[in-house]
Parts: C-alpha cells; structure tokens; sequence
C-alpha cells in the first residue's frame, strides 16, 4: 500500500522502518492504531495506514495470521483494489492476475491506441480487459513488472521512444500521435484557502487536538485548526478554533508560523496565530496538552509537523524551550 501514489525511492525507507516495528501480521494488527499512524507520518494519504491495520486484523481475524491467497481473498482486504490485488496476486503469489496502475495505463493506451478518458469507467475496463488477454500464462508477474517499468522508464509524459522495446508495434508512434494517447481529460483548477491553527502555549506545553477517525489526515493530532471564511481575519478564526474544538473562548495574539501546501486541487496558506484562554478548558478526549518532546508519539501531518517545527525555533531562540 506504501507504493499507492508513492514513488517506490519515497517509500523504501518508510518501509525498512515498518518493518523493524511490526516484523509480523500480529505485530501490526496489535498495534494501537496512533503508533501505526506515527510510523506512517510524512508519506501521506493516511486512509492507506488505517486501511493496512484494519487489513491486518482481518488477517488474524479469518485467515489466522496468514496473508490470503486467491485474487477474491486478497481483493477483500480493506484498502485493496484491483491494482493492488493485481500486483500482490502475480508478483508475490504467482496467479496470472492483471494490473493497471498510470504508468501500465500509458503503455496500453499508446501501443493499442486505446481511447477515451482513462478514468472513465468504460476506458478503464477496456484497458483491463486489455491488460488481461496481454497476459502471457504462468509469467504474470515478470510481465506486469515489465510493463510497470516500461512507462516509467520510456512511456512517460512526454514519452522517450528511442530505443523503446516495443515501438515497433506501437500504434501511436505508428499514427505520429503519442502526445494524443492516454486522452487525459482537462485537470481541475486549483482554488486558494487560508488555514489557521491556533498556538495555546501556557509557557511549558501546547494544545493538540486528534483529528475524527474519518476523513482527510483522520485520527492524527495537530492545533486546533479551521478553515478561515471569508469574512473572517486569521485572529477571528483562531479564537472560532478554540470555541469550536477546545470548547473555551480565547484571545488571539500575533501571526507565528507559516506553511504553503496542497491538498488535491486546494493550495491551502496555514497560519498559526498565538491564542490566549479566557477560562481553563473542560478535559475533551480529543483535546491534550503536549510538549514538543511527546511529539515522538503523537502522530502528525506533514503541515502540522512543519508548523510546530517553526514554532519550536522561534520560541528557542526566545528561550521559552
């Protein structure tokens, strides 16, 4: 699951260190759910963590602690689909399964002509479909690999067709039109939001709040945070953050730390602006004080995490720390 959106050089020392944590199926499926979180922090798209636990448990749960081997087993572990369930199944267990991720996409798109928007429901089982009748029997593996490092390496955006190995019976370099295939439809425009995470600092510790279990960055922990409206200054929305996650009303101060990001087709500015309570807060589960040095437990986003690192020099170099 770690090669789901990742690059395989992004995520291999991710993985070496998965492993050294939880060596076995019952490891990860004992494990609480933050520290899976935690060792997941930095490669993203967290629903992939939450996925892989839950798809460990059921392991132990149905299979008794021994990963599955058929295609319909495999394919009903949460988090899986039919890419995943394609690429597990042929290469670690041998089954003459096919796979289609973006760059087996590009490939067959090109070297068939195959047209149509390749997220589109019919092109995309036309291309499965396609992928499938390619197969050579028993040699699954070996070839979907083959075809994987093919469109990273040659198939790209744009495509390198010198010395491709299969140019000779490509469509669209035949028909000249390579830059034509896969018909990608037009990407969304990207729309601005303005973000901001409140500082409650009382000299030695900050506030976090853990995020629901659902949604984007679900289960991790960061300062209480909001969208800001469009009417609403950066201290407006930090008090709002406070009244609305913590539960008491506080006093916004200045402007601390910046952090620039995006989130799908949203570039989002978060700000994190000093917050001052009114009133001692009501003990919420989801509400914690934290130093920086219980940040090893607490598991975060990538913009929370670059956010209380500016926060951290700035006040070291105070001497609040």
């Amino acid at each position: 699951m770690m090669l789901q959106q990742t690059q395989v050089a992004t995520a291999l020392p991710y993985f070496e260190r998965w492993l050294q944590h939880f060596p076995t199926v019952r490891d990860l499926a004992q494990a609480p759910l933050e520290d899976v979180l935690k060792q997941w922090q930095g490669l993203g798209y967290y629903a992939r963590a939450r996925n892989l636990h839950k798809a460990a448990q059921l392991i132990c749960e149905q299979h008794g602690g021994t990963f599955p081997t058929t295609y319909e087993a495999v394919l009903a572990l949460p988090g899986v689909g039919r890419y995943t369930a394609g690429a597990i199944c042929s290469i670690a267990l041998g089954l003459d399964t096919p796979l289609v991720d973006a760059n087996v996409i590009r490939v067959l798109s090109r070297v068939f002509a195959i047209p149509g928007d390749p997220k589109s429901k019919e092109t995309q089982e036309a291309l499965w479909a396609r992928a499938e009748a390619e197969l050579p029997p028993g040699r699954a593996g070996e070839f979907n690999q083959a075809l994987m490092e093919l469109g990273a390496l040659s198939c790209g955006s744009p495509p390198r067709c010198a010395g491709c190995p299969v140019v000779s019976v490509c469509a669209a370099h035949r028909l000249g039109e390579t830059g034509r295939f896969p018909e990608l439809a037009a990407k969304p425009e990207f729309t601005k939001q303005v973000d901001v995470s409140a500082w409650v600092f009382d000299g030695e510790r900050f506030l976090l709040r853990k995020r629901p279990a659902d949604g984007l960055w679900g289960g991790l922990y960061e300062l209480p945070r909001v969208t800001a409206l469009p009417d609403e200054s950066l201290a407006q929305a930090a008090e709002r953050a406070v009244l609305e996650l913590v539960g008491v009303s506080g006093k916004a101060g200045t402007t601390l730390a910046t952090v620039r990001h995006g989130v799908t087709t949203r570039k989002i500015t978060l700000y994190a602006v000093a917050v001052a309570l009114k009133a001692q807060h009501t003990e919420r589960a989801d509400v914690v004080w934290a130093t920086h040095a219980d940040l090893t437990r607490y598991p975060l986003s990538s913009p929370q995490a670059k956010l209380l690192a500016q926060l951290e020099a700035g006040h070291t170099q105070l001497g609040l720390f």
